[in-house]
């Protein structure tokens, strides 16, 4: 439970999500008691970032930032929150993929905001690239160009959801099936070359609902690895199934093309520009040093509906 003192944040991104959203989080937010809260509304990317590290830094005492966006917003959000252990955060899902609620069984749970203000947290771990932390899942190649697509679409009312994420992957089936990046881990070097794909997970889903990491647990001080080389297009669509469904570190058509690990860092390294996705945003550089921050925010749970 809180502290009775705590003061609650409701960071809204305007940006995600359908149209509507604003109007459906002002009916969540009826069920408070006026006064109880603050709602401040984003105006730019990395703004919740600065809006959280400038209330944690103001004054002292329990304070509790709710996401109200995708998990760009709660990834944001997070970042902020790193290094104050007096700020828990949560979540009103609204954005276009939701997948880190998926951990918890759905994001049911954490529509009730009056449930969230009295709920217990829990210890998560982050991952941190540079100065951007992402509490789900960072991913480079077809992944990452897939997300980047789907950045670019979100608001399409046709292609929001699930709908924009296949739309972006078909997009980036047809044009990105090989990066080129060194990928070293715990001191290995695991890969040189060209890749498809690469996920490094605490939570277990992305866009909005492709099983990356099936054995993700976000508290046990490691990031799930998956590394898979290149492919036909052909094979490809025999085994996307699989993989939406979480089944491809088990499935014998997939060994010799997967890498696995849990790990705590890695490097990724490449000698052209290459784009990291950081929970659904997108960053372009050419070096990213990835850490496990263990245990390193409270995230929000309300018990189950």
């Amino acid at each position: 439970m809180p502290e009775k003192d705590t003061r609650h944040y409701f960071i809204f991104n305007p940006a995600a999500g359908r149209r509507n959203t604003a109007d459906r989080l002002s009916q969540a937010l009826a069920a408070l008691e006026p006064g109880s809260f603050t709602l401040y509304t984003t105006k730019a990317a990395g703004d919740a970032v600065a809006f959280v590290r400038a209330q944690c830094g103001a004054s002292p005492g329990a304070k509790r930032f709710y996401a109200c966006g995708g998990d760009g917003t709660l990834g944001e959000v997070a970042t902020g929150a790193l290094g104050f252990p007096e700020a828990e955060i949560g979540v009103w899902p609204c954005g276009s993929g939701n997948d880190y609620v998926k951990y918890f069984g759905g994001g049911a749970r954490f529509l009730d905001l009056g449930r969230q203000v009295e709920a217990k947290s829990v210890p998560v771990d982050l991952m941190q690239a540079g100065d951007r932390c992402a509490i789900n899942a960072i991913n480079l190649g077809l992944e990452a160009e897939a997300a980047a697509t789907m950045v670019h679409i979100r608001h399409h009312p046709l292609f929001n959801g699930k709908n924009g994420y296949i739309l972006g992957v078909l997009n980036a089936v047809a044009r990105y099936m090989r990066t080129d990046c060194e990928v070293t881990a715990e001191g290995e070097k695991l890969h040189s070359g060209a890749m498809l794909t690469l996920s490094l997970a605490c939570g277990k889903y992305i866009g909005g609902g492709f099983m990356c990491a099936p054995r993700s647990q976000n508290d046990d001080g490691f990031m799930e690895l998956a590394l898979v080389q290149p492919m036909s297009r052909l094979r490809l669509a025999r085994l996307i199934g699989a993989y939406k469904k979480g089944e491809h570190l088990g499935d014998p058509r997939m060994r010799p093309f997967i890498t696995y690990r849990r790990v705590k860092e890695a490097m990724l390294e490449s000698d052209r520009d290459i784009r990291l996705c950081l929970d659904g945003e997108i960053i372009t550089g050419r070096r990213f040093e990835v850490k496990l921050l263990p245990a390193a925010a409270r995230f929000i749970v309300p018990e189950a509906v």
